[in-house]
Order: structure tokens, then C-alpha cells, then sequence
């Protein structure tokens, strides 16, 4: 698989991310649990579709960008 299909594939999975990252934010607010919440994402996508493993390095580069963003952008607020 090619990277310009793993992008695409990704980018079409982001609406979906971004759904995942702000429930689980919802769910478990605060800083100093992001490794957890990281893991639930994981697990909640590999429950889904078991091939997302292929996926994962960029799922997670994707989510740590998104999740930088939200932050610094006042979508999540610190508590």
C-alpha cells in the first residue's frame, strides 16, 4: 500500500477521529490521562476493524496533531 492511499484512507477516517478524541474528552476530562485515552481510541478502532493495526502509526500522529490543535486552540479546556 502506497503512502498517498494511507493518507487518503486516513483522511477519510478523521471525522470519525475527531468524534472519538472529543467523546473520550467528554467522558474523561483533564490533563495527565492522555496515554489512556490514546489506548481507548486504539482499542475502540481495532474493535471495529481489526486491519486498523496497519493504520495506526498515522492514527496516532493524526490524533496527537488534532489533539495539539484542540488545546491550543481552546477546544479543550485545561482543568
Amino acid at each position: 500500500m502506497n503512502w498517498f492511499t494511507q493518507l487518503s484512507d486516513v483522511l477519510k477516517l478523521l471525522p470519525a477521529i475527531i468524534t472519538a478524541i472529543k467523546a473520550i474528552e467528554e467522558a474523561i476530562p483533564g490533563s495527565g490521562k492522555g496515554e489512556e485515552k490514546l489506548a481507548a481510541i486504539r482499542a475502540i478502532m481495532e474493535a471495529a476493524n481489526g486491519q486498523i493495526g496497519l493504520y495506526w502509526p498515522l492514527i496516532q500522529t493524526a490524533i496527537g496533531i488534532l489533539v495539539g490543535l484542540f488545546n491550543k486552540t481552546g477546544v479543550f479546556v485545561k482543568a
